[in-house]
């Protein structure tokens, strides 16, 4: 139950700035992502030599991850982007490298289902699509789906270019498209996610008291945006945190109010630990498709001393 995340993210990062005797492909594109956090069963790999996903194995370009039923799994790049693939997804990851090897933009085609993903701000931007839609964005959060009906993008953060065959939008914090098609004009189609799971928790001011262990007291709840008005959605939940002395349930899943509640356990930071600046904060989203209506939540816990 403890969370390793403040640990392994770096950890993740030198393993993909290790360079391998081993030749790359044609325009020497390296290492640059690797599988985390996998849950049930993931395929990953070449797309005719898919292999069984592991965590910490490492994605090359053009390989895919693709989630069954009961999958899902993180990917981490190198820069310090991820995401998180849902289950009865399919995802190819790559980059385009400039002939002087000058810069390189990652690039992902969504094949299948949905993901989460959180990009960091880079000189090139991220190049993303799936099905009818094309997207380019740097220092952004979104959530992104392939279905029968249409494609779907939800801005959570930061601003986001999106193309397809006829229009061109720019899509900011809190704006989504729903079930667009090749042939949409695209600016008559915005609207605002409704929705957003919120977090709270207890006590609001928690004090530790020499090496003893805090115990708080979490509530998720899904609330109509603006109004917070309780929204009956269950489902899954993923949850993070950016401190490494703590232990959190392995899993959380919302009833049929949209409501969870659960204990987290919080450790003194090491006494040899210099960053600690007193703040932790707690990220949530829904761990699963068809939730794109649903903005993440966040919540800042500051700790005091005795």
């Amino acid at each position: 139950m403890v969370t390793r995340r403040r640990l392994i993210i770096p950890l993740i990062l030198f393993i993909l700035s290790i360079p391998l005797s081993e030749p790359c492909e044609a325009i020497s594109l390296p290492d640059f992502a690797v599988l985390s956090q996998i849950q049930g069963k993931i395929k990953a790999g070449p797309a005719k030599k898919m292999m069984e996903g592991t965590n910490g194995m490492l994605l090359r370009h053009r390989h895919r991850v693709k989630t069954e039923k009961d999958g899902k799994a993180t990917v981490f790049i190198k820069d310090g982007s991820e995401l998180r693939l849902f289950t009865d997804s399919e995802l190819i990851v790559g980059a385009k490298k400039s002939r002087n090897s000058r810069w390189m933009r990652y690039r992902l085609v969504l094949l299948s289902g949905s993901f989460w993903g959180h990009f960091v701000r880079e000189k090139n931007p991220i190049e993303i699509s799936g099905g009818t839609l094309r997207l380019q964005l740097s220092d952004a959060s979104i959530r992104f789906s392939k279905k029968k009906t249409g494609t779907d993008i939800s801005v959570l953060k930061g601003t986001v270019r999106v193309f397809n065959k006829s229009s061109f939008v720019k899509l900011h914090g809190g704006q989504r498209l729903y079930q667009i098609q090749k042939n949409d004009f695209m600016p008559q189609k915005v609207s605002i996610i409704p929705n957003q799971l919120k977090l709270s928790l207890g006590p609001s001011e928690p004090v530790f008291h020499g090496d003893k262990t805090i115990e708080l007291n979490l509530n998720l709840q899904v609330v109509r945006y603006g109004s917070d008005r309780a929204v009956e959605r269950p489902g899954p939940v993923h949850l993070w945190a950016n401190y490494y002395n703590l232990e959190m349930p392995d899993s959380i899943r919302l009833n049929t109010d949209g409501n969870a509640k659960a204990k987290i356990k919080v450790a003194p930071p090491s006494s040899e630990d210099r960053t600690f600046g007193g703040s932790v904060t707690f990220h949530a989203i829904m761990d699963q498709k068809g939730f794109d209506d649903v903005r993440d939540g966040t919540f800042e816990v500051r700790f005091r001393n005795l």
